[in-house]
């Protein structure tokens, strides 16, 4: 299966199950990231809203 048709299908489950489907994807995401400060972390995501916001990196679009 692609990557393409799991997002398909994760679109179509109701809201509740693609809630619970994005939570327990992001705990994953997040327990394989080193700890940080809330304080580091909010610096990189204002210097990557600024590199969006500039166009100097694309914004990635989902197919539907």
């Amino acid at each position: 299966m692609t990557t393409e048709q799991l997002i398909a299908d994760a679109m179509a489950l109701p809201l509740a199950e693609r809630v619970s489907l994005a939570q327990a994807l992001w705990e994953s995401i997040d327990a394989g990231l080193p700890d940080a400060d809330e304080c580091s972390a909010v610096i990189e995501a204002v210097r990557r809203d600024e590199e969006l916001s500039s166009g100097r990196v694309p914004v990635a679009r989902m197919k539907k």
